[in-house]
This record gives C-alpha cells, sequence and structure tokens, in this order.
C-alpha cells in the first residue's frame, strides 16, 4: 500500500470513528458522566427557584429589593455553574442530556411579608447543591478519575460550603427580624442594598479572609 492510500485508509477510518471516544479516558465511566448531568440539573432547578423569588421581591406588594438583588445573584451563579459543568462534561467526551427542569413550589408571602420560609427553602437548595458535589466527588474517586475530582473541588465545594453558612446566617438574622414586624425586616433589607445583593459578613465566614485579617492586625 503506497502512502497516499495509507492516508486515505486512515482518513476513512477516523470518519467512522466516534470521536469522543478517543477523549475519553477509562476513568470517566458513564456512572460518572450521568452524575454530572445529575448536577447540572440540580443548578438548574436552582436557578429556577432563585429566579422565582428574585421576581416575587420585585413586586410592589413585597418590595424587598435587597432580598430580590440577592436572588438575582444566587440565580446567575446557579446558572453559570450549570453552563461551566456541561462545557467541562463536552471537554472530557461526555454529552449534554437536558432533563424537564420542575417549576418551583415556593413564594415569597406577601400576607404577611415574611422571610422566613423563602430563606429557609433557600438554604435547603445550598444544602442539597454542596452535598450533591459531594456525592459526585464520591463517584469521581469510585471511578478513579482525579481530574473530576479536583475540578469539582476546585471550583465548587470551597464556595458551596460557604454559601451554605451565609445562608444558615442569613436564615437567623430573618428569624430575629420577624418576631417583631416592622423596621427589622427594612434595615436587614437595606443592608443587602447597600451590598449589591451580598450577604455583608459573608466575609467572616471565610477561614481564609479571617486568618489574613488576624496577621494584618498582628503586623
Amino acid at each position: 500500500m503506497s502512502g497516499t492510500e495509507t492516508v486515505l485508509q486512515s482518513i476513512k477510518d477516523l470518519s467512522n470513528t466516534n470521536l469522543d471516544t478517543l477523549v475519553k479516558t477509562t476513568s470517566f465511566k458513564d456512572e460518572l458522566e450521568e452524575a454530572i448531568r445529575g448536577h447540572v440539573h440540580i443548578e438548574l432547578q436552582s436557578w429556577f427557584f432563585y429566579r422565582k423569588l428574585s421576581n416575587d421581591c420585585c413586586r410592589s406588594n413585597v418590595a424587598l429589593h435587597g432580598f430580590g438583588t440577592l436572588w438575582k445573584r444566587c440565580a446567575v451563579e446557579c446558572l453559570a455553574d450549570a453552563n461551566w459543568l456541561e462545557s467541562y462534561l463536552a471537554q472530557r467526551g461526555g454529552r449534554s442530556k437536558p432533563t424537564a427542569i420542575e417549576p418551583p413550589t415556593v413564594g415569597w408571602p406577601d400576607s404577611p411579608v415574611d422571610p422566613v420560609q423563602p430563606v429557609h427553602e433557600a438554604v435547603k437548595v445550598e444544602k442539597k447543591l454542596l452535598e450533591d458535589l459531594q456525592r459526585l466527588c464520591q463517584t469521581a474517586s469510585k471511578c478513579g478519575d482525579s481530574a473530576v475530582e479536583d475540578a469539582i473541588q476546585a471550583h465548587f465545594l470551597r464556595k458551596e460550603t460557604r454559601h451554605v453558612k451565609d445562608m444558615g446566617d442569613l436564615l437567623q438574622q430573618c428569624v430575629r427580624v420577624s418576631k417583631q414586624a416592622g423596621h427589622g425586616l427594612y434595615h436587614l433589607d437595606q443592608e443587602l442594598r447597600m451590598s449589591g445583593g451580598v450577604v455583608p459578613w459573608g466575609g467572616l465566614n471565610d477561614p481564609d479572609a479571617v486568618t489574613e485579617d488576624l496577621y494584618r492586625q498582628e503586623c
């Protein structure tokens, strides 16, 4: 067989090959691919939930624009994380297989306007995200895929652990101000407005930031 014929045969062979199988490593098993798709689904569910809360808070009957901005930030982050994971899935030779997203059943009550129930649901949403990320890491470890473990730990686990604590603190503040309706909720919402929807005390839940501040004070 001449050199030209060899090249033509190679082109023919590769044309009939599923190139995703060439990209995939042996450790990127079907079980792991399905686990990643499962987490993408949870991120999109969370996006839908936060998007609903954000719009609820912008209604005139509620008018809590600080909370609305917080939920909008959460929704944007969930959508960005879902997109990142889908891109990573394709990078590893996997396929995106979207599934139906269930509509959120929780809304922001307006009679009375009280934050406890929706914020409690937000804590559960963040905890579900964290626990599913841990499950995903366990699946990656079981499959022997250290690349997935590293990607999840670096891109997700650290910040999600902080989000759970931040949201838990926010729920405690909501419980406090709801014991006596009125100015407390207004001022809590004002804090969130002034911080652009970022939980104002979030930095205090970051061990690295707290340690850096202590070192700075000692110096």
